[in-house]
C-alpha cells in the first residue's frame, strides 16, 4: 500500500526542520482534537506572533499620528552647572577683575510648545493614513493565520490516514498469517498457491514498515507545527479518519461572501483608504500652516547680579515667556506638486489591481469549489468501490472455507480489498482537505461548526 506522494512530500519537509527547533516544556498525555490543535499553532507559530508584533507596530504609529493633533511640540530643556560669580551692572562693575574669579552655580529651564491650528484637515487625512495602516497589517495577520490553520488540518488529516492505514496493514497482515498457518500442512495446497501466499506476506510486511515510519514522521510533524514536544507521543482525540459534515453554500453566494472575507481584498481597500489619505495631506501642504507658540525661560544664578535693563542679555538671571501666532508657507512649488503626482499615482496603481482582484477571487472560489465538488463525487465512488470489495472478499472467504483450493482467489480477493479500503481512506482524506481549502480561500468561512470537529 502506497500513501500519496504530495501528503508525505509536505510531511517530509516539515520533518526536516526538527532537529533545529529548541525543546519544548514537557505536556502531559493528553488526546487533542484539531480545533485545539488549531488555537495551539496560532498561540506558538512564530509568523503568527511576529504578525501580532506588526498590528502592534502600526497601532503605535496611529497612536502617535492621534497624539499630532494636541500639543505635538511641548517639552522642558534643563541646563545647570557652574559658572564665574559676578556682582555688579555696566554701570557699576567689579572693581577686581584680575586673578581668577570664584564659581557658582546655576540652573536654565526653558519650556516650549507648539500647537497646529491650520489646515486642519492635515491632522485629518494623516490619522485616517494611519488607522489603515493598522487594517493592512491586521489583514497580513489573518491570512498568516488561515494559512497556519490550513497547515494543521493537512497534517491533522495526513496523521489519521496513517493510523488507518497503519491498523489496515496489521489487520490483512494478522489474516494472511492465519490463512498460512492453516495452510501450512495442507498438501493439496498447490506450489503456485504456496509462493502466491508467501510472497503476499512478504510484500506486506514490507509495506506495513513503511506506513509505521510514515505514521510516525507525521506525528512528529503535526507536534511540530503546534509546538508540541516531540518527546511525547501525540495523540488524537478522534479514533479514525471521517469526512467532516459540511454545510456548504451554493456557489455564487460562495463567492459573493470571499470578496468581502478575504484578507487581501480588505488589505487592497485598507491600502486605498490609506494612499488616498495620503495624497490629501500631500495637497494640504500647499496652504499655510497656521500655528500657535510660546513657551516660558526662567534661569538663577545665585553668584551673579540680576541684570534689570533690558538691553543687556543676561544669560544666567531671566524669567520671561510669551505666546504667539505663527505662519509658515512652502514656496517649494515644484516639490510639493511633486509630492502630489507620486501619492496620486500610488493611488492610481493600486485602484488599478480591484477589478483583477475581485475576479481573482471569484475564481479561486470557484476552483476550490469544483474540488470540493470532486472530492465529494470521488469520495462517494471510493465508497461504493469498498462495498463491493467487501463483498467479494466475503465470497471469497467462504469459497476458502469449503475448498482451500480456491486460496489464489482469496489472496486475489485481499489486495482488492485493501487497495480499495486504502482508496476510501484516502478520498476521505482529499475530501477533508478540499473542505478546509474552501474554507480558507474564502476568507475563513467556517463551513463546519467548531464543536463538531472531529
Amino acid at each position: 500500500m502506497q500513501i500519496c506522494a504530495p501528503l508525505w512530500l509536505g510531511i517530509w519537509g516539515l520533518a526536516i526542520c526538527l532537529p533545529a527547533l529548541p525543546a519544548r516544556a514537557q505536556m502531559p498525555d493528553k488526546c487533542w482534537t484539531l480545533t485545539e490543535l488549531i488555537d495551539r499553532a496560532l498561540e506558538y507559530d512564530g509568523d503568527v506572533a511576529s504578525g501580532r508584533w506588526k498590528v502592534e507596530s502600526a497601532a503605535a504609529r496611529r497612536r502617535q499620528a492621534a497624539a499630532a493633533k494636541l500639543l505635538p511640540r511641548l517639552r522642558i530643556d534643563g541646563e545647570s552647572g557652574l559658572v564665574p560669580d559676578a556682582m555688579g551692572n555696566v554701570f557699576n562693575p567689579p572693581a577686581d577683575t584680575t586673578g581668577i574669579p570664584s564659581l557658582g552655580p546655576f540652573v536654565r529651564t526653558e519650556l516650549q510648545l507648539v500647537q497646529p491650528l491650520y489646515p486642519f484637515s492635515l491632522g485629518r487625512h494623516l490619522n485616517e493614513a494611519a488607522n489603515r495602516g493598522v487594517d493592512v497589517e491586521q489583514s497580513d495577520l489573518s491570512q498568516t493565520q488561515l494559512d497556519v490553520a490550513f497547515a494543521v488540518k493537512e497534517l491533522y488529516y495526513g496523521l489519521l490516514l496513517a493510523q488507518d492505514l497503519s491498523d489496515l496493514a496489521q489487520r490483512v497482515s494478522e489474516e494472511l498469517a492465519s490463512r498460512a498457518e492453516e495452510l501450512d500442512d495442507d498438501p493439496a495446497l498447490s506450489p503456485s498457491d504456496r509462493y502466491k501466499l508467501r510472497l503476499a506476506q512478504l510484500d506486506l510486511a514490507k509495506q506495513q514498515r513503511e506506513v509505521g515510519d510514515q505514521l510516525a514522521l507525521a506525528r512528529a510533524a503535526l507536534a511540530w507545527r503546534t509546538g508540541l514536544p516531540s518527546e511525547v507521543p501525540l495523540l488524537l482525540r478522534a479514533e479514525g479518519l471521517a469526512p467532516v459534515a459540511a454545510s456548504v453554500p451554493p456557489l455564487d453566494e460562495l463567492a459573493a461572501q470571499a470578496v468581502g472575507r478575504r484578507p487581501e481584498w480588505r488589505k487592497l481597500q485598507a491600502g486605498l483608504a490609506a494612499k488616498q489619505a495620503l495624497a490629501q495631506a500631500a495637497r494640504a501642504a500647499y496652504q499655510p500652516q497656521v500655528f500657535i507658540g510660546g513657551g516660558l525661560r526662567y534661569a538663577v544664578a545665585p553668584g551673579r547680579t540680576d541684570q534689570r535693563n533690558p538691553f543687556v542679555k543676561d544669560e544666567f538671571n531671566f524669567f520671561n515667556g510669551g505666546v504667539f501666532i505663527g505662519v509658515r508657507q512652502s514656496l517649494e512649488w515644484h516639490l510639493l506638486a511633486a509630492d502630489v503626482d507620486r501619492a496620486r499615482a500610488e493611488y492610481r496603481a493600486l485602484e488599478a489591481r480591484v477589478p483583477g482582484a475581485q475576479e481573482g477571487i471569484r475564481l479561486d472560489v470557484r476552483r476550490a469549489y469544483l474540488d470540493y465538488r470532486r472530492a465529494d463525487r470521488d469520495l462517494q465512488d471510493a465508497r461504493k468501490s469498498r462495498q463491493l470489495a467487501r463483498q467479494w472478499l466475503r465470497e471469497a472467504r467462504d469459497d476458502f472455507e469449503f475448498d482451500p483450493q480456491t486460496i489464489g482467489e482469496l489472496i486475489a480477493a485481499f489486495e482488492t480489498w485493501a487497495g480499495r479500503e486504502q482508496g476510501y481512506g484516502e478520498a476521505l482524506y482529499d475530501f477533508n482537505l478540499s473542505v478546509a481549502r474552501l474554507e480558507k480561500t474564502t476568507g475563513g468561512l467556517e463551513l463546519i461548526r467548531r464543536d463538531e470537529t472531529p
